[in-house]
């Protein structure tokens, strides 16, 4: 939970708070872009995905499928092709016109009878024809950071599930990630920065999702399935002057890591080289964090 009260910087003994707004929608993208080029992120959604595929049978039998936010398209795609999931259709909601855009002509190169809808989803989402309103695999992958009450969205998900049906979800963990948007959330302006403002909530992850899940409904089954992740964030800890070396921090602050004050830099920094997931390895610095693989089902 992210406080509300703000501690910003001090300067001749007045309080200022940060006034670095939210990653603008072309800054999001650069930093997601540079912060993938680090991260071995996709090679543990992979990992878990596949297993979850492999333990259910969905390599052997076609399945339905919704994807929740599906961007554009390009780990369904994985999942087909790469990680064997056999699909009868799928259904993938995008908000994004221009995602929206580039995932259609994805989910028409699998060959699959398939529908995207440029929608939202939240708790008041509901499907036009209802005839293709029930699925047994339903993915939210890396979305939840976006929807406005991520655990309702999962809960509302559940009524789309064929019976034996099962909902996965692929969420970061706890760490240092979160601890840095609640840190500059706390020392910003409320008006002007907060995690409720930013494209992505770096704040949610699978620690504040698990309890909700579980308390929300008693026919609610919830598993959990973990895999390592490493970002490469070695220029940044020794301060090299290479290009870039802070964009994987102002992506999880969802905010402009320059743009900040030097004092609030400096307690970042601080911040990431004391944080016991900052592990040398053979020579590098990398971020070591978890990737969780949450699955639900509910009992008919």
């Amino acid at each position: 939970v992210v406080s509300t009260q703000s501690t910003g910087v001090l300067q001749n003994d007045i309080m200022v708070l940060e006034k670095t707004p939210p990653l603008t929608e072309e800054g999001y993208a650069r930093a997601f872009q540079y912060f993938q080029s680090k991260s071995t992120q996709y090679e543990a959604m992979s990992r878990i995905a596949g297993k979850f595929i492999q333990d259910n049978g969905y390599d052997k039998e076609p399945v339905s499928m919704l994807s929740v936010g599906a961007g554009r398209g390009n780990f369904e795609k994985q999942l087909v092709q790469e990680l064997g999931l056999k699909l009868k259709y799928i259904c993938a909601i995008e908000p994004h016109p221009e995602l929206s855009q580039k995932l259609d002509a994805v989910m028409n190169s699998l060959g699959i009878d398939n529908d995207v809808i440029k929608a939202e989803f939240n708790t008041e989402f509901n499907f036009e024809n209802e005839n293709k309103g029930k699925f047994d695999f339903i993915l939210f992958s890396h979305c939840l950071y976006s929807i406005e009450d991520p655990h309702g969205a999962v809960i509302h998900a559940t009524k789309f599930l064929n019976p034996g049906g099962k909902v996965l979800i692929i969420i970061q963990g706890d760490g240092l990630n979160s601890d840095l948007a609640a840190f500059l959330a706390n020392k910003s302006d409320p008006d002007v920065y907060s995690p409720s403002l930013a494209i992505a909530d770096e704040t949610v992850n699978a620690e504040n999702i698990i309890p909700q899940l579980k308390e929300g409904s008693s026919k609610l089954s919830v598993s959990v399935m973990e895999e390592p992740v490493y970002e490469d964030i070695d220029d940044y800890v020794r301060r090299t002057d290479v290009p870039g070396s802070d964009e994987t921090i102002s992506f999880f602050l969802q905010a402009e890591h320059s743009s900040l004050s030097e004092e609030t830099r400096e307690q970042i920094y601080q911040m990431v080289v004391d944080h016991p997931q900052c592990v040398l390895v053979d020579g590098k610095y990398l971020w070591k964090r978890r990737k969780n693989g949450i699955v639900v089902s509910v009992s008919f």
